[in-house]
């Protein structure tokens, strides 16, 4: 495995400098000069969420380190998966994490490393340390250091104002950014609101974060910008940074470069096919907040051989996580990413959401357009009879409202075993 020598090191560097990563390997009697290859890593304590939620700031933070350094960074998660989760990083190795996540991508990589760059920013506002929902707030206001203006919006993004969307198309002329960093339904909504106003957007790289891209989302934004080379999912989390980025051709390649992955199997996944993984992620770079062998709960499909574009790193498929599967027979069924497949992007579709509300009943909402007609979402109950193989019923509303989720995200497919 690739990194396997600097994952040794950060084991070293933890062990000696992280009070939670001491205690840890002593517990479990764990011997550092004994990992020695590769079949040794599994010796090494799985670590989550949880541990760092508890131990944080005194048993996380590496010895020099404190939450108010001058070189670190604070990141807080937008809570979509519970409790808001703050990390603290230094920012210059923030900063060459995504530098080297973008090496995939060509023309973000210009544009993302170019002086002075301008990026806006258009995303719930919990992912984001500025007040963007207040309609007093002033560019100025919301403008961070990096020179990344965050747009305003309404936290429930289908309740945003027409005054307030108005602003924010006024604001990007007034920016003129060179980059937009967004999350793909908040951008696929402006798009819509760029179409009925009969503008067009600036003609500028996007880098997709936060939530995945729907089929539908990409539909929407390749409307726009239909070379492939414009529109780029980034993969990210608040406890890394740039985790994997999409090259030109849309395959999610890993950032190995600036971290050591695993790819674990799943509890539960009887059901699952057998390239379903969990994400488990090593920090390589003796940072502020060291993490080793940390389970994201991200459920991934590895994918052998190497991508047409021509780079060696390694591709997945973000499933989603596995509390938003579908579920049969009380066990993850169906993952997020293969019900947006199977819905796909028709041209009546704006936004949908699937819930499974019991083994057998979902709730279907769609949004659409002119072009919808009754009856058009029939395949899609009868796509999901298909996969389950039992009678079930889908229940669908055609409606003009679809609530985001307290994180202020939106979650398409909602399971059984949790409803974040």
């Amino acid at each position: 495995m690739k990194n396997f020598n600097s994952f040794l090191k950060e084991l070293r560097y933890a062990n000696d400098n992280v009070g939670f990563y001491k205690k840890s390997f002593s517990e479990n009697n764990i011997e550092l000069e004994k990992i020695q290859g590769i079949q040794d890593v599994d010796d090494i304590p799985f670590t989550d969420k949880a541990d760092y939620r508890k131990n944080f700031p005194i048993g996380t933070l590496a010895k020099g380190f404190v939450i108010n350094h001058p070189m670190v960074t604070s990141s807080r998660s937008s809570g979509s998966t519970g409790e808001r989760l703050i990390t603290i990083e230094m920012g210059m190795n923030l900063l060459n994490r995504a530098v080297s996540c973008t090496k995939i991508n060509p023309v973000i990589l210009e544009i993302f490393t170019k002086l002075d760059r301008k990026i806006a920013r258009y995303a719930a506002p919990n992912c984001s340390d500025v007040e963007c929902a207040n309609p007093n707030s002033s560019i100025e206001d919301r403008t961070l250091a990096d020179n990344t203006l965050v747009l305003p919006v309404y936290h429930d993004l289908l309740t945003t104002t027409e005054a307030m969307i108005d602003r924010t198309i006024e604001e990007i002329e007034t920016f003129q950014p060179d980059l937009f960093y967004i999350d793909p339904t908040h951008f696929a909504f402006l798009l819509r609101e760029y179409k009925k106003r009969g503008l067009m957007p600036p003609q500028i790289p996007i880098i997709g974060a936060y939530t995945g891209t729907t089929a539908c989302s990409r539909r929407q934004i390749t409307e726009f910008y239909p070379d492939p080379n414009m529109y780029s999912q980034l993969l990210s989390s608040t406890e890394f940074g740039w985790v994997a980025m999409e090259c030109s051709h849309g395959h999610l390649h890993v950032n190995d470069d600036s971290f050591f992955f695993e790819y674990v199997d799943l509890e539960d996944g009887e059901a699952l096919p057998d390239s379903f993984k969990e994400l488990c992620i090593s920090s390589i770079d003796q940072g502020a907040s060291p993490h080793i062998r940390y389970r994201t709960a991200d459920i991934v499909s590895v994918i052998e051989g190497q991508c047409e574009c021509g780079s060696d790193r390694p591709q997945i498929i973000m499933e989603g996580k596995l509390s938003h599967f579908l579920s049969k027979d009380g066990l993850p069924f169906l993952s997020p990413n293969q019900v947006d497949r199977l819905i796909g992007a028709p041209q009546w579709l704006e936004l949908y959401q699937i819930e499974q509300t019991t083994e057998n009943s979902f709730l279907l909402k769609i949004i659409v357009n002119e072009n919808y007609e009754q009856g058009s979402e029939q395949y899609i109950a009868n796509s999901l009879q298909e996969k389950f193989e039992t009678g079930i019923r889908v229940d669908v509303s055609v409606v003009n409202y679809i609530s985001a989720e307290r994180s202020g995200k939106y979650q398409y497919v909602k399971g059984l075993i949790s409803h974040v």
